[in-house]
């Protein structure tokens, strides 16, 4: 039951962290009550929000005349992120988003030139999240024809957009002719060719990476055939999944992960499993990864349990993976797992810690940016014996 506990506080942990990194509107009334919430409409008489309580939405509204102050999160953050020759993409509460740049300021509205409407006025309590437009920022841009084009967008008009390519110069394309446009790293652009990212860059064949799947995306995993399981991103450091191994355990994979810096990433997280009997067996870990989506290593350790038991020293991974072509990558997945042992000393059975190291080794094919297959095998010193090249593994996975 101690396990169970801390696994549960650990869970709790997790969704505090993600939660509480969101940023949030703010209300401070004439007699000191502040209120972090969401704003939702802002009149001469009165600001409506919604407040969280014990888990629970509450509407409510606070009077103009008793409040001593207010700001709205998305609006304070534009106001640092101002450019005047930057542009802006909005994206409102009601769905639809506005593409252009900031005239000015009129707390609590905002003054927009939008590339199709022309000068607006936005409410700021309408606005649900915004991305500002890098100028030394690299597009993929897919043509109504199907065609694609990767460069930079240099200046974006009512009509067209004057765009950068890599290999044709400078064009203007008319914005009637654009399907989609998708920013890209300029990593993935490789001799003038566009390499789509790693379409599971969060995770090896079975253990995570600490890069952690962004707001809104998952996938579904598949490995030999038995086990099932599915990852979503609740937030951009959030991930919550689980699944089954058949015929009779099933498990949650909850997981934190953070960008400390360009290449450096942190997490923790665990895998908790149900065995039918019922048995509670899982891992609680932590991990680093330094590289990118496309090359990295990856170091974890933690502890395993089963019950109130756990084992006498840590579970280490080290895991890595490198693309090595448009549509390959090389992965690699290796464990150091302790097991009881006994040494027979003086006439006498001495109880230790021995450690058991399973190794993988595969290949990771991408046909394109929503689809992954693994072809790998496990390998220890006692499967060698038999197998000498090891155990196959084969695994798809799809994102959504």
């Amino acid at each position: 039951m101690k396990i169970v506990i801390k696994v549960l506080t650990i869970g709790l942990l997790f969704f505090i962290i993600s939660i509480t990194g969101k940023a949030q509107d703010q209300i401070i009334t004439n007699d000191g009550r502040t209120f972090s919430c969401d704003i939702t409409q802002i009149t001469a008489e009165k600001i409506s929000f919604i407040t969280v309580v014990n888990n629970k939405k509450n509407n409510t509204y606070v009077l103009i005349n008793e409040i001593k102050s207010y700001s709205l999160a998305q609006v304070e953050a534009l106001k640092k992120d101002f450019d005047a020759s930057a542009y802006f993409t909005l994206m409102l509460e009601d769905g639809s988003s506005l593409i252009g740049k900031i005239v000015s300021f009129i707390d609590p509205n905002i003054i927009f030139h939008d590339n199709s409407l022309g000068k607006i006025t936005i409410k700021g309590e309408t606005i649900k999240s915004y991305s500002k437009e890098d100028i030394t920022a690299f597009y993929n841009i897919t043509l109504n024809d199907g065609n694609k084009l990767y460069g930079q967008i240099l200046k974006r008009e009512k009509k067209e957009l004057v765009f950068q390519t890599e290999n044709l110069g400078k064009i203007n394309i008319p914005v009637q002719n654009i399907k989609k446009i998708q920013k890209v790293e300029k990593t993935n652009l490789v001799a003038g060719e566009y390499w789509f990212p790693n379409p599971n860059n969060t995770r090896y064949l079975f253990s995570p990476t600490a890069i952690p799947l962004k707001k809104g995306e998952g996938y579904y995993q598949n490995a030999d055939i038995i086990v099932n399981s599915a990852n979503y991103g609740v937030s951009n450091n959030f991930t919550i999944g689980g699944g089954i191994v058949l015929p009779a355990v099933a498990f949650l994979t909850p997981k934190v992960g953070f960008k400390l810096a360009e290449k450096l990433y942190i997490g923790a997280g665990a895998i908790v499993g149900v065995i039918t009997g019922p048995s509670l067996v899982g891992i609680v870990y932590g991990i680093t990864t330094y590289g990118s989506g496309e090359h990295n290593i990856t170091l974890g350790s933690g502890y395993g349990f089963a019950e109130d038991e756990s084992l006498d020293g840590p579970i280490i991974t080290l895991s890595g993976m490198t693309r090595v072509a448009r549509r390959v990558s090389l992965v690699t997945e290796n464990w150091a797992i302790p097991i009881p042992a006994s040494d027979y000393v003086n006439g006498q059975y001495v109880e230790k810690t021995e450690y058991m190291v399973f190794l993988s080794y595969g290949m990771r094919f991408m046909p394109n940016e929503k689809y992954s297959f693994d072809f790998a095998f496990i390998n220890s010193r006692d499967i060698i014996e038999f197998i000498p090249i090891g155990i196959p593994f084969i695994d798809f996975v799809i994102k959504f």
